[in-house]
């Protein structure tokens, strides 16, 4: 595969890539946790004794609702960092201000109000995630966009997000690994603090690792933002990687909101258990990122990407097995099983941004601009409408087929969902062609990647 070369590149150092990528690692805690336990704990199994502060569908709901409200706004946020000017550069100033905002919000949100079943909890769920969802975006979208800023150089590209998973993962596996232990022998909101407080550390460290290198375009009015948008999701290839992003990347979040449930209805086992599953899934998706690494620098994104979707799918269906023979005991059939998603789950996260990159100077051949950060608000809008369904698809499926001690079927039947959804992704992300660098761009998509003539220019 060949790389595109620039006379006045100066490589990164090791030290810059990693603090760029702490954000990472603060993203994942705080989504790890959240994710994993905020319907448990808002909505506990029926027959477990806990207190319900929310009817699940209700939870189901306000989730679905925050995730598109945050997916709207990422856009919103890219484009505004795209044009923003300032001494400190277009997207420092937000990941600053972003981060407190973020934690502050994970620390409330295992407050409810009200000791028992309430709308008063139901609102106050809604609000404080609100404002989770505004720091989340406003840190995330200007830390993304940095990316092809680093470096303009393929390898280079592939080595920082390869980099950046593993931090990430890092991160996933304190949050994943600790908050099943910390949550059942200290509480909730000491789980929180112990685990939010690295985090919001981390998020901030990572602006010592930003280093931008292009200006920021001409401040434009209203109008101008909605015909970047319309722009941007006219073109075809960036409508096939959105809507397979869509799909595929639901999926992991599904995942991490159905192991609480699948490790006490289906395992049998206490809350701190579901640690173990998450723990071996974050383990796994660590360590198979210098696999990932060599597979990305030997065969391009495109094919990398479609044999890890289609790995994850066949995982997903293995896993709606789980338990079903006695052979072994269910905890090491699962231990065995989610392995088969959990690596393919690696790879997925250290080869989309680096996609995401290719998109932009896709962008730049066909526009003569360089608006990062609007594509990755585009990759916030699509992965988090996906996640926005999960909650809803984890509500409707347990309310249909069961989620109880007795009859955990709706358990199982998320794991199918999550193999259609791959598949489907898989499907739609046949017609993508951009290439890993742009000569490789120009070759497979001929005339369609040449600069066009804007008037902001």
């Amino acid at each position: 595969m060949q790389n595109s070369t620039s006379s006045n590149h100066t490589p990164l150092t090791l030290k810059t890539i990693i603090l760029y990528n702490m954000a990472g690692f603060s993203f994942n805690v705080y989504d790890t946790v959240l994710y994993a336990w905020i319907p448990y704990f808002y909505s506990p199994p029926q027959d477990s004794g806990l207190t319900q502060y929310v009817p699940l569908a209700a939870i189901g709901i306000i989730l679905a609702g925050g995730r598109i409200l945050d997916a709207v706004t990422d856009t919103l946020i890219g484009y505004l960092s795209d044009r923003t000017r300032s001494r400190w550069g277009r997207r420092k100033p937000y990941i600053f201000i972003s981060h407190p905002v973020l934690f502050l919000a994970f620390l409330l949100v295992w407050l409810p109000p009200v000791n028992g079943n309430s709308v008063t909890n139901v609102v106050f769920l809604a609000v404080v995630l609100f404002f989770y969802y505004w720091g989340y975006t406003g840190a995330l979208i200007p830390w993304f966009a940095v990316l092809p800023e680093m470096s303009d150089q393929n390898q280079e590209r592939i080595k920082i997000a390869t980099i950046g998973v593993a931090i990430g993962v890092a991160g996933a596996l304190l949050g994943g690994g600790l908050s099943g232990p910390l949550f059942q022998k200290l509480g909730v909101l000491p789980m929180a603090l112990i685990l939010g407080v690295p985090a919001v550390i981390a998020g901030e460290l990572t602006l010592l690792g930003v280093k931008e290198r292009h200006p920021g375009q001409s401040p434009m009015d209203a109008a101008g933002f909605f015909k970047v948008v319309k722009e941007v999701f006219s073109d075809r290839q960036v409508l096939s990687f959105s809507a397979m992003v869509m799909f595929v990347q639901l999926t992991y979040q599904l995942m991490l909101m159905n192991v609480p449930y699948t490790t006490t209805l289906i395992l049998g086992r206490k809350e701190a258990e579901a640690s173990l599953i998450m723990a071996e899934v974050i383990i796994l998706m660590a360590a198979s990122t210098p696999m990932w690494y060599w597979l990305l620098k030997k065969f391009s994104k495109r094919q990398v990407f479609r044999a890890i979707i289609a790995l994850m799918a066949l995982g997903f269906v293995l896993s709606f097995f789980i338990g079903a023979t006695k052979v072994l005991s269910p905890l090491v059939q699962a231990m065995l099983v989610f392995p088969i998603a959990a690596i393919p789950l690696g790879g997925m996260f250290a080869a989309v941004l680096g996609l995401i990159a290719d998109l932009t100077d896709y962008d730049q051949l066909k526009y003569g601009q360089r608006r990062e950060a609007i594509y990755y608000g585009i990759y916030g809008i699509v992965r988090k409408t996906g996640w926005a369904s999960c909650s809803l698809i984890l509500a409707g499926i347990f309310s249909v087929f069961g989620y109880s001690a007795e009859n955990p079927l709706g358990v199982r039947m998320v794991w199918l969902v999550c193999a259609l959804s791959c598949l489907i992704g898989l499907v739609v992300f046949i017609p993508y062609k951009v290439g890993d660098t742009k000569e490789e761009t120009k070759e497979l998509l001929n005339s369609s990647a040449t600069p066009t003539t804007r008037d902001e220019k």
